[in-house]
């Protein structure tokens, strides 16, 4: 079987509303290093990445390629403006990807420790059902809490339960697809398997890494640095 071309779109074009430090986080220095070099650095290194779409806020746009071209990134194809709504962005991102691409790869920039087993696991996955994401199974006891209180009115069954994480891949033109479609505006998808779920498109899951995190407050940068200061994470090109 022939190597799949594999186009990554990295989703750095959030506000960061609920990360108190100041600025982006996608800029914030980790280890002394923007956080958003850690994943571009892992698909500038991974054979199984052929180009990179980099979706940021329109006023980072010349930060970013700065940034890009200080790190000597040679992956990166675009740099684009990402949309009010995560959809938007990560659209914007796939229109701007080689039309020769076998399958679209989406990350986001907010997790910075993705790695390339990972990666690869999530691609075979597409190979053999069009649409895979990574994730990791839920683990602690989850309760459904209501007003007023809150009051615990029910204890969910953990089992079948997973934490969706990045990377997730789709086929070209499934992901054209899904774009393209009517009503994809009004659905309010966190990641692109819900867009799919909501079009009726099967999507399978591989594992992911619990190391593979989300930065989305000051408390989970802490964690990352802590990550970053024992070795893990691995290590981003100058």
């Amino acid at each position: 079987m022939s190597i799949p071309k594999v186009s990554a779109v990295v989703a750095a074009a959030g506000l960061s509303k609920r990360f108190s430090l100041h600025g982006k986080k996608q800029f914030a220095a980790l280890g002394g290093k923007p956080l958003l070099t850690y994943c571009l650095s892992t698909f500038e290194s991974s054979e199984f990445i052929t180009s990179v779409v980099v979706v940021v806020p329109e006023d980072e746009i010349s930060r970013s390629r700065e940034l890009i071209e200080s790190f000597g990134f040679e992956k990166i194809t675009s740099v684009v403006v990402g949309g009010e709504k995560r959809h938007v962005s990560v659209r914007n991102g796939f229109r701007a990807t080689p039309p020769d691409s076998d399958m679209v790869l989406i990350h986001d920039a907010a997790r910075p420790f993705v790695d390339n087993d990972t990666i690869k696991r999530v691609i075979e996955g597409c190979s053999r059902t069009g649409a895979c994401i990574c994730a990791v199974p839920v683990t602690d006891t989850l309760k459904r809490a209501q007003e007023p209180g809150p009051l615990v009115s029910e204890t969910i069954p953990r089992e079948k339960l997973w934490r969706a994480q990045t990377p997730q891949v789709f086929r070209r033109e499934i992901l054209g697809e899904i774009y393209c479609s009517d009503g994809i505006a009004d659905i309010d998808a966190t990641d692109e398997s819900a867009l799919a779920e909501a079009k009726g498109i099967g999507v399978s899951v591989v594992a992911g890494d619990d190391l593979n995190l989300k930065i989305t407050t000051a408390a989970d940068f802490k964690i990352a640095e802590l990550i970053v200061s024992k070795g893990g994470g691995g290590q981003c090109t100058e």
